[in-house]
């Protein structure tokens, strides 16, 4: 299994001479949580999407605070089975809390056991497109990703979603939006098909269902919730409360999705992560097992 991880912050300079990393990630056996994640000559873990020589010069004359990140998206397995396809956002960090600027979608490719992926040369979405990187997985033949965007001066967010062939999902022209009623190879035609998660999102077929789960954490707040679909595109079903993490010492945790390779009982019990703020700069990912209704 690959997890993979956005911002990570390091007590050790790396012998590329940053402390930081706008992306990581590890392996372990399945079913374990005991992750495997191989680090450089001076002991720090690899940036797992290299930054190109521009994006590493600009990061080292005006990061942290100032920079070009890369955060990871959502993951499949390499049509190919060998390694993973991970789907990334690129962003420009700017001074100040949350303040950063979208710029567009990648694919990684990673082989089985790397900690260092290569990225395809040309991005598959752009702005002003919604970042379609979230909550990747296969259907019958079709890679799914979603794209949420909040809605301005609502607590709200909408969720538009796309496909493509799995065969073509490497080519920016092969994916299609959906418009409400059916698949538009033109992105702008685009429309919401559920609201409400705040900035990242999982879906799942789950067998105990026998529909289709989206998990995500709630806005400005410690609950995570849910809402399942006969398909990928909807209709999605009212949501509902699975349930509510521990408070954090200040704010609030963010980034509730289940990881379906840990469900048991056919589905009826999940595994669901969250990111937990300890301080400044500080944070921790947790994990919960929690039964469906």
């Amino acid at each position: 299994m690959l997890w993979t991880f956005g911002d990570t912050l390091m007590t050790v300079t790396g012998a590329d001479g940053f402390n930081y990393r706008s992306a990581t990630a590890g392996w372990s056996s399945p079913g374990s949580l005991q992750l495997d994640e191989a680090l450089d000559a001076a002991g720090a873990p690899f940036q797992l999407f290299p930054l190109t020589a521009d994006e590493a010069a600009y990061n080292q004359a005006h990061g942290p605070t100032e920079r070009y990140a890369l955060w990871p998206g959502s993951v499949i397995e390499a049509p190919d089975g060998n390694g993973a396809w991970i789907f990334y956002q690129r962003l420009k960090i700017h001074p100040g809390a949350l303040n950063y600027e979208a710029l567009d979608v990648g694919l990684a490719r990673l082989a089985l056991g790397s900690t260092v992926a290569v990225r395809d040369p040309s991005p598959l979405f752009s702005v002003p497109a919604p970042a379609y990187a979230l909550a990747a997985h296969v259907d019958e033949g079709f890679v799914y990703l979603y794209g949420c965007k909040s809605i301005a001066g609502q607590l709200d967010s909408e969720c538009r979603v796309v496909r493509a062939a799995v065969a073509d999902a490497a080519s920016a022209s092969a994916w299609k939006a959906y418009d409400g009623a059916a698949w538009q190879p033109d992105l702008g035609q685009a429309q919401p098909v559920l609201h409400g998660p705040p900035g990242d999102l999982s879906v799942s077929f789950n067998a105990y269902l026998g529909q289709f789960l989206a998990v995500y954490s709630g806005i400005f707040s410690n609950d995570i919730r849910w809402r399942s679909s006969p398909h990928p595109e909807g209709p999605w079903s009212t949501e509902q409360l699975l349930f509510t993490t521990p408070a954090p010492p200040s704010g609030d945790n963010y980034a509730g999705k289940e990881h379906p390779e840990l469900a048991a009982d056919h589905g009826r019990t999940i595994a669901v992560s969250y990111a937990q703020p300890t301080g400044t700069f500080t944070g921790d990912v947790r994990l919960a097992s929690v039964a469906l209704p």
